[in-house]
């Protein structure tokens, strides 16, 4: 097995730049390198108040924390928030042992919240971010308060077979045109591309070879294990997963609940970043004050599976 790589200096060179713009619409973002098992994982943190239990964000395929960015600007207000640049894919952490399962995910994962000296922590993640984020919540969930799932893949419902072989697209190696194919499917495609963000997310898959597992669909007891507060936002036009079936999967999450947007996209929170931020402050406030009551000895009044 390999570990992930840019194609050659010059693509790196330009990836990098991009990168650097991307991360510059961060707000007030500090860097560091947090090492793992398997690599060194590149995490930015925006600051917020002290005291409430920061987010950390995984982002989607191809693209590194600063994905997020339209997202983060309405959440730095109230916490913390930490981005992580996955291990295996474009962004400025550095893969040196191949990641052969998605154990090995959540082995990296949980290495960097304890790099972090994260004891308490809410995490979400977006489309395959989402699906390294449900791995942690069901192996290692130590200290994570809550988790938002955001349109993710392969976790609440299986991606079709024509957008899983479109997934060739996402390789270096595939022509232009079926690369700008595999965008649009996901609906990624429409963003300015003079914007910094869609900018980087775009020559993520020009300029590096991926080498992160292919997760299979988890099964109904994996569901049934995972006892964190959990949302999923589901966009009603996602061509990653049906809507209404991954929102009665949800239901098989003990503390879950789930929402579809009937306009939104697989692009959800580029599409509604301010609503997006609302949603997790709001679970995370919601799953803490449900911790809260039962030290007065109060019921657990975090709701069981539900959906809108």
């Amino acid at each position: 097995m390999r570990v992930g790589h840019f194609t050659g200096p010059e693509a790196r060179a330009e990836y990098l730049r991009a990168y650097d713009d991307a991360v510059a619409t961060l707000p007030r973002p500090r860097a560091a390198d947090v090492g793992t098992p398997h690599g060194t994982v590149r995490v930015h943190t925006c600051a917020g108040p002290p005291d409430p239990a920061p987010l950390v964000l995984l982002p989607g395929t191809g693209t590194p924390g600063a994905g997020w960015s339209s997202v983060v600007t309405h959440l730095t207000g109230r916490r913390t928030v930490h981005l992580v640049d996955p291990l295996g894919g474009p962004g400025a952490s550095r893969q040196e042992v191949p990641l052969r399962s998605m154990a090995d995910v959540a082995g990296w994962l949980r290495a960097v919240v304890d790099g972090l000296g994260l004891t308490a922590f809410h995490l979400a993640g977006m489309s395959l971010g989402g699906r390294c984020a449900f791995e942690l919540a069901r192996r290692s969930p130590g200290g994570l308060c809550s988790l938002t799932l955001v349109d993710p893949v392969n976790t609440l419902d299986r991606v079709p077979f024509r957008v899983a072989a479109l997934a060739v697209g996402a390789s270096p190696r595939a022509p232009r045109p079926l690369r700008g194919l595999f965008r649009r499917t996901l609906g990624s495609d429409a963003a300015d591309p003079h914007d910094p963000v869609a900018r980087v997310a775009a020559l993520g898959p020009e300029s590096y070879a991926s080498a992160q597992p292919h997760p299979s669909l988890p099964a109904d007891a994996d569901l049934r294990s995972v006892r964190v507060p959990t949302l999923s936002l589901l966009g009603g036009r996602s061509t990653v997963l049906d809507a209404g079936r991954a929102r009665d999967r949800a239901a098989l999450l003990p503390r879950g609940t789930a929402e579809v947007w009937p306009d939104a996209t697989h692009a959800l929170p580029a599409e509604h970043p301010e609503r997006t931020a609302d949603r997790i402050l709001a679970h995370a406030a919601r799953a803490e004050r449900a911790v809260e009551a039962g030290k007065n000895g109060e019921a657990d009044r975090y709701p069981a599976a539900g959906r809108s």
